[in-house]
């Protein structure tokens, strides 16, 4: 059975060195690299040095938690317009329920800016909340 390292393996995409070094780099620069535990950051070179050898890990178990490493390794302009693409379709959702759209057409305009989808996502980023719901 031959596999193509495009394609899926049981539900998760294999990580490919190309990607984890790509990611490592990131994390170097943007200083979250230095933010992970001491066991992420021993599986992210090993996988960097098993990758470089063999070229692809398809472990499920491996690649989930990659995967979560990658994602703390993203930038955080990334992570606040992740966050705030989810607040701004929750206020899409509202806004339209309510007919807010009706009296305000001005609102929808602003749900789908870039800017201010960055902007609810900092906000949302910067919430209290948040930062105790983070550090459990």
């Amino acid at each position: 059975m031959s596999m193509c390292l495009g394609e899926s393996f049981e539900g998760l995409k294999p990580v490919t060195y190309l990607e984890l070094d790509y990611w490592f780099r990131v994390g170097l620069r943007n200083g979250c690299f230095h933010r992970l535990k001491r066991e992420q950051k021993g599986l992210l070179r090993a996988c960097l040095m098993f990758t470089r050898r063999v070229g692809a890990i398809f472990s499920q178990f491996v690649v989930s938690q990659l995967r979560g490493i990658i994602e703390s390794l993203k930038p955080i302009r990334e992570k606040a317009f992740k966050i705030g693409f989810k607040r701004a379709l929750d206020m899409f959702n509202c806004f339209k329920r309510s007919g807010v759209f009706n009296w305000a057409p001005q609102v929808k305009l602003w749900l789908a800016d870039k800017t201010y989808i960055s902007y609810l996502g900092f906000m949302e980023l910067n919430n209290l909340a948040y930062f105790r719901s983070v550090s459990l």
